[in-house]
């Protein structure tokens, strides 16, 4: 059983359109609008995904998905 501090999120800093949370030890970055209201930084968020339905989707999007899907083999990251 995972522990309630397993998922909470320290917002360390909002520098322009970019939020860097961290997770325990790891840091990583998020765009700030999908940051709730009122956060800041030194805010605590509370993580809560949960799988939900493939939306109906036929424009852009699903199009650049598909290709993401078919053109991925499965191998490490090629910069």
């Amino acid at each position: 059983m995972t522990s309630p501090e397993a998922s909470l999120l320290f917002v360390d800093a909002i520098e322009g359109d970019s939020a860097r949370l961290l997770l325990g030890t790891d840091a990583f970055n998020i765009p700030a609008r999908l940051l709730p209201a009122g956060a800041k930084e030194g805010s605590w968020l509370r993580a809560s995904f949960a799988l939900a339905p493939a939306p109906h989707d036929d424009g852009a999007g699903a199009a650049l998905r598909r290709r993401l899907g078919r053109d991925d083999d499965g191998g490490d990251i090629k910069l």
